[in-house]
């Protein structure tokens, strides 16, 4: 079996991997354990985490080779399952995708009521790749158009984006396309975190989007560009991001609202490649970064497996109860294989909501209408855990204790 050698010529462990890797140093954490491998094949939980941190920076075709291996030659342990699981839901996506290619035209009522830039945008390599994706979430209503033009008849909605701002004739630069108003009627659901792996970064969104406060804070980050497009300025960033429309095409960034998207867009100019997410030295959190770029608020930070569940639900409690965002990060694979699988690995999620009364926590996966579902069947009356819509579940504060790693909380 083949192997893609680090780069470089450091030397390193599978300790060192995993660093990187718990860092999301994806790349760099893939070149170190496909260094490792390159000595030892013989080790299923080697294998699975190097075809994790190939799958995070997106080198799929090595993912994929690394996971049909763990498969074949370790079948029957817990890596090979979570191996299969990873091949499966990338045949059922290969499937969707191969399904929609056949019907990649957009119906005649959409496309004739594009304006004409937009319509050339389309024929953009971006542009497709955007186009390909709204048609893959919106292939069911796509359908109930094309039927409906056959039959000479118009549905009486739009699937087209009506939270576009209305752009004021003599803009000064210093006009705010959304409001709190408008951040508040999507809520978390207007963030749908996509193909970058900064779960961080959707994750403290998400949870500002739920609170008042925290609706202003987003809307007052953008204004509109001076000559087009948007600008965004994080809390206590002297720098500003110009995001355009060609930028957001290219990024292949697609979240329910705009807003969130424009921000997405900003954020990978502020972070490339996650630089800087860890803080300026390496060594925050970056739950605390992530929420600290957009609040401005130093952030909090606790570990759940360290603390009682009283001082974990007067944590939680504390920023629920006074409207401020607390977000939360997974344990990695070691920690997590010895559990039911409820959580992903290594993930930021928001905390929404609790119940103190049920001990119960109310999370949200960034991934949104994507994400991953899963079930306890050990907890028929979901006293536990609770699989909701939209990336939301219910769990436990025991629960809590056990799947997540830290939680980090901003008082704004």
């Amino acid at each position: 079996m083949n192997t893609t050698l680090a780069a470089d010529n450091k030397k390193y462990s599978f300790q060192t991997a995993l660093s990187l890797y718990n860092q999301h140093a994806f790349a760099e954490s893939a070149n170190a354990f496909d260094q490792v491998l390159s000595n030892s094949l013989t080790n299923a939980n080697l294998c699975y985490y190097a075809a994790l941190a190939n799958w995070q920076c997106h080198r799929i075709v090595r993912a994929n080779q690394l996971f049909t291996y763990i498969v074949t030659n370790f079948s029957g342990s817990q890596e090979a399952t979570y191996a299969q699981r990873m091949l499966s839901s990338q045949a059922k996506k290969t499937q969707v995708s191969e399904t929609t290619d056949n019907e990649n035209e957009l119906p005649a009522t959409i496309k004739n009521g594009l304006p004409s830039d937009m319509r050339a945008l389309l024929q953009t390599d971006a542009g497709k790749a955007v186009l390909k994706q709204f048609m893959k979430e919106q292939s069911a209503n796509l359908e109930v158009i094309r039927n409906a033009e056959q039959q000479g008849t118009l549905p009486t909605h739009s699937l087209l984006p009506q939270n576009a701002p209305v752009r004021p004739q003599h803009s000064t630069g210093n006009e705010r396309p959304f409001s709190a108003a408008d951040i508040a009627r999507d809520g978390a659901g207007g963030i749908d975190q996509s193909r970058y792996p900064n779960c961080w970064f959707e994750a403290s969104m998400s949870a500002l989007a739920q609170l008042p406060r925290g609706q202003k804070l987003l809307a007052d980050t953008i204004r509109y560009g001076l000559t087009g497009g948007y600008i965004v300025r994080f809390k206590n960033d002297g720098v500003e991001y110009k995001v355009s429309e060609e930028d957001m095409a290219n990024s292949g960034i697609y979240d329910k609202a705009l807003w969130a998207s424009i921000i997405e867009n900003a954020e990978l100019k502020k972070f490339p490649n996650n630089a800087g997410a860890n803080g300026s030295d390496a060594d925050q959190s970056r739950l605390e970064i992530g929420l600290g770029s957009i609040t401005g608020c130093k952030a909090e930070v606790i570990y759940p497996s360290s603390c009682d569940t009283q001082e974990l639900s007067a944590f939680i409690g504390g920023a629920v109860k006074s409207q401020n965002p607390i977000v939360a990060a997974t344990f990695g694979i070691p920690q997590l294989m010895s559990v039911t699988p409820l959580v992903i690995p290594s993930h930021a999620y928001s905390i929404i909501d609790f119940d103190p009364s049920k001990q119960l926590v109310t999370i949200r996966n960034p991934h949104g209408s994507r994400s991953q579902r899963f079930q306890l069947p050990s907890d028929p009356q979901h006293l536990e855990f609770e699989q909701l819509n939209d990336g939301l579940f219910k769990m436990s504060l025991s629960n809590v204790q056990k799947y997540f790693h830290s939680l980090a909380r901003s008082f704004i």
